[in-house]
């Protein structure tokens, strides 16, 4: 194998899992098709996406239907020497049939041409080297996943590292440990798959995040995640990152999330916010739009020590697997041309292209719950389209639609809450409700949003 060759490719691999009742698929995968070199990726998807069909895959435990699958230039399925330097962690306990858990890593390392005395070295780095004075059959599910991940991670000279919900359902005291062995292990030239459906997961420990969707890996993104929810308008620099400041309510009269969100106003790093109360009044809650997280956290630091506003913590909620799929749906809309009328369809699946131009227009925000205040700061204004008549002229004549059968309509303007007042952009009542600049009232695109986030 080359250098510069992937260590695990896929080419239009047709499989299913047998991960349901009586050994029926939950899931398929249609012509899937990847090139993953050394560093850690997460494939990112539910089972009924494919994510159980890739394991038993790359695990070499079945053959793809159609396609091909190499690990290292060789079939895993066939080649026994290829699957000694594959390290797997399944989706449910795979430990060898023997009395205590002693003995079934005994078993497991010997087939390795490992020591039985290395069991102890496996378990302790996780914090779990109690489990192995115990009886195979006592163990949990989660105990016994955590002494499959011990052995997959102690592998010598990996070539792939194929892990099944790491940080779900584990034993595992602290998942640090698993972090720093993955990332080593991916430092050493080996390719770490993490199969996943947990979006905090993915961005917090990939290099590439590789988007699962219905069978066919749809989009691959950076590590970091921020283009999983929101996918980058043409002609934008960055894509936009939310933050969420919980502010400490002191007392009625004390500066708050009121007077916080205000001198955010004047930031150049934050390009909306919006903040809402607590229960009890005791705590309140602002949302931050911005294109750079880093300069965003200082100036909200720099503004609560101006304002002296008491910060619990800031966060950066991982967008939920809701949103990934509704911006994989634009993505596949447009990185897929439209056949015209009559003409035949391809045969098979075309490959998706990694960076493809994406629609402007942003999918319509929640309805706000509850009492929110919102601040815009420096949004743009545009008008929107102009509306078709509602019906037409002859009172007699059917209705006529405002938009053409099968596209969607327009989207309708962003509403301030009931009771808010406007003003001037940064302003904000002395009650904490809504106050928006009536240039922003047509829901312009960089104006704040104020529906609920579903975090991962």
């Amino acid at each position: 194998m080359s250098p510069d060759a992937p260590v695990v490719l896929l080419e239009g691999v047709r499989a299913r899992d047998h991960a349901g009742e009586a050994g029926r698929p939950r899931g398929s995968l249609f012509g899937a098709a990847a090139a993953l070199g050394p560093g850690v990726h997460a494939i990112l998807g539910a089972p009924e996406d494919g994510t159980l069909a890739i394991a038993e895959l790359l695990a070499g435990r079945a053959p793809p239907l159609a396609g091909r699958v190499l690990v290292g230039g060789r079939d895993p399925f066939r080649s026994a020497a290829t699957r000694a330097r594959i390290g797997v962690l399944s989706a449910a306990p795979e430990l060898p049939d023997a009395a205590s858990v002693a003995s079934s890593m005994a078993m497991a390392l010997r087939v390795r041409d490992e020591p039985a005395a290395r069991a102890a070295a496996l378990l302790e780095p996780l914090g779990v080297a109690p489990l192995l004075a115990r009886r195979r059959a006592s163990l949990s599910f989660a105990e016994a996943r955590a002494v499959e991940l011990a052995l997959a991670l102690g592998l010598p000279a990996p070539l792939l590292i194929c892990l099944v919900e790491p940080f779900a359902e584990v034993a595992v005291p602290s998942p640090e440990p698993v972090r720093e062995r993955l990332r080593a292990l991916a430092a050493d030239g080996a390719c770490v798959v993490l199969i996943t459906s947990s979006t905090v997961d993915a961005r917090a420990l990939a290099d590439h995040i590789h988007v699962l969707d219905h069978g066919v890996i749809a989009r691959t993104e950076p590590g970091h995640g921020d283009r999983l929810a929101g996918p980058p308008r043409p002609g934008a620099a960055m894509p936009e990152a939310e933050l969420f400041v919980l502010v400490h309510e002191r007392a009625p009269d004390a500066p708050g999330a009121r007077a916080l969100t205000a001198a955010l106003a004047a930031s150049p790093a934050v390009r909306a916010g919006a903040w809402e109360r607590g229960p009890a009044d005791v705590s309140s809650t602002v949302r931050v739009r911005t294109a750079d997280r880093e300069a965003a956290a200082l100036a909200i630091l720099d503004a609560a020590a101006r304002e002296d506003v008491a910060i619990v913590a800031i966060s950066s909620l991982a967008p939920s697997m809701r949103d990934v799929r509704a911006a994989t749906a634009l993505h596949l809309a447009a990185a897929r041309p439209r056949r015209p009328f009559g003409a035949p369809s391809s045969a098979g699946v075309a490959p998706l292209p990694v960076a493809a131009p994406l629609p402007a227009a942003p999918l319509p925000a929640a309805p706000p719950v509850g009492p929110v205040a919102v601040a815009a700061f420096g949004a743009p204004v545009s008008p929107g389209p102009p509306l078709l008549p509602a019906t037409p002229s002859d009172p007699s004549a059917p209705p006529v639609p405002s938009t053409p059968p099968g596209l969607p309509g327009p989207t309708p303007p962003l509403q301030a809450p009931a009771g808010a007042q406007t003003a001037a952009p940064g302003a904000v009542s002395a009650d904490g409700q809504a106050e928006v600049p009536p240039s922003l009232a047509n829901g312009a695109p960089r104006a704040a949003e104020t529906g609920r986030h579903d975090g991962g």
